[in-house]
């Protein structure tokens, strides 16, 4: 089974970057209750946030202590177009992520919702594979890798402006 995009397939990039700078202005390091009460947020709200920011290797939890890295700090004093090529390069190198993408290269055209779930589907299983092409969907377009016309179903690469 490949290491998959499940982290982050419930969560948006404005979450993320929320928590991150959250934690960055309580000194980079609190525990996890600080922050609860800082973003205003429950901790079993949080905690797929806090998953998903970890797996991007944006924040380190160890014994309910969340600390901000730093490829955080990096992100945090980038402008917009910095932000996304950052995000892009941790997003690219995610091996579901990369198996679609080589499978958009190799195919020369675009690829269908169907074609993407169905290679999903071989390592995620059907159930998971439909909620894994919306993760990949929402995170290839936020960081310019690739487009999705949800009226065709047809998914492209695209070559990201740097």
């Amino acid at each position: 089974m490949l290491t998959d995009f499940h982290p982050i397939a419930k969560v948006s990039v404005g979450q993320i970057l929320g928590l991150v700078e959250a934690i960055d202005e309580v000194g980079g390091v609190a525990d996890v209750a600080t922050i609860s009460q800082e973003v205003e947020m429950d901790v079993d709200r949080l905690g797929p946030i806090l998953d998903a920011a970890e797996f991007l290797g944006l924040l380190m939890v160890h014994e309910g202590d969340v600390r901000i890295t730093d490829l955080s700090r990096k992100l945090l004093s980038a402008n917009v177009r910095e932000r996304k090529a950052i995000l892009r390069e941790i997003i690219d190198d995610i091996p579901d992520f990369r198996m679609i993408t080589d499978m958009g290269r190799k195919a020369g055209r675009p690829l269908t919702r169907k074609e993407i779930i169905e290679a999903l589907s071989v390592h995620v299983g059907s159930h998971r594979a439909a909620d894994l092409f919306k993760a990949l969907v929402y995170w290839g377009r936020y960081v310019e890798l690739l487009r999705y016309d949800s009226q065709s179903e047809e998914l492209t690469l695209r070559t990201p402006s740097k």
